[in-house]
């Protein structure tokens, strides 16, 4: 729902409310809710209401990115604008190709079967008929009204400054948009031909700023729970995991390749009783992955989240 359009300075400036946007991340924050500390008593009523369903979602996280994998997919500015059951009709009118040309997980780095995406379709319309879509109707209407006053707040007080105050990880210069992550990225200004503004209520504590091809999409978080400062436990559990010497040991281990519980004793030579303690804290943290072959389990690590300590850092030290 586009609320304005207008120009300053030579780039288009939307705002607008995504509903599909607020389902995906409210899933993402059910997905995870132990880094979202604003969302945190709303998710155990979620999951006190509706167990089974949050547990599917939990346990599709991998397969959808937490289920980010719509919202950072390239066609995303196509469906941004669609009501949730129309964007619901649209992807299960698509066939399995046009599926994965469309969403690819990045975590996985896998193409996806036709029973797992009608798995995650089903999914999200039972999450949405049953739980959120009474909710979503409250929430348009708070969103819109927070997206009006703060329109008009660009307006007066010149968009680039209003944008510069939506997280403290986001700078702006006389010519460049710097958004620190895992890495500082930098945006020309002069570069960026639209810029689409909009507000969430489950975006904290993320900066949420994604760029396609010269449109920039900045969100803004919205407070509706009363947080304490506090460290996500999921945070603190990479760093409890990484301060082994034995499980530094195994991760070396594993950068060379996939391993069974059994492999790892061997080679260590540590009892596999030994090496299952320490697999455990390690997947509990989110540093491995498990993959059954038969009647064995190997163990991959999950280089991803070593890449993504300094953007956590950023995310949880610095909001």
């Amino acid at each position: 729902m586009i609320l304005d359009t207008f120009f300053y300075e030579g780039t288009k400036f939307i705002i607008s409310y995504s509903a599909v946007w607020e389902l995906f991340f409210s899933m993402h924050v059910l997905a995870n809710p132990e880094h979202h500390i604003s969302r945190k008593k709303w998710a155990k009523l979620k999951e006190e209401e509706y167990p089974d369903l949050v547990k599917e979602i939990r346990e599709l996280s991998c397969l959808t990115d937490s289920w980010l994998l719509v919202i950072d997919s390239e066609k995303w500015e196509e469906i941004s604008q669609l009501e949730i059951p129309d964007m619901l009709t649209f992807f299960r009118k698509k066939n399995i190709y046009q599926w994965n040309a469309w969403v690819k997980c990045s975590e996985t780095g896998k193409e996806m079967c036709i029973k797992e995406r009608n798995k995650i379709l089903d999914v999200i319309e039972r999450y949405y008929t049953y739980s959120f879509k009474m909710e979503e109707t409250i929430l348009r209407q708070y969103i819109l009204q927070i997206l009006q006053r703060e329109r008009d707040k660009c307006k007066k007080e010149g968009v680039w400054s209003w944008c510069e105050r939506i997280h403290s990880r986001l700078k702006i210069t006389q010519n460049e948009i710097v958004y620190k992550k895992d890495q500082e990225y930098k945006y020309g200004k002069q570069e960026i031909d639209s810029v689409t503004i909009t507000a969430s209520t489950f975006v904290y504590p993320h900066l949420w700023m994604s760029n396609n091809k010269y449109r920039l999409e900045m969100v803004k978080s919205v407070m509706v729970e009363n947080i304490k400062a506090d460290i996500p436990e999921e945070f603190s559990n990479v760093f409890k995991a990484l301060g082994d010497k034995t499980r530094l040991k195994i991760i070396q281990l594993l950068l060379q390749g996939i391993c069974t519980t059994q492999a790892l004793a061997k080679k260590m030579q540590l009892s596999e009783a030994a090496i299952s303690k320490h697999l455990k804290i390690m997947l509990e943290a989110g540093l491995v992955r498990k993959i059954r072959k038969g009647v064995y389990i190997e163990y991959e690590f999950r280089m991803e989240v070593i890449d993504f300590i300094p953007y956590k850092f950023y995310e949880t030290m610095l909001i």
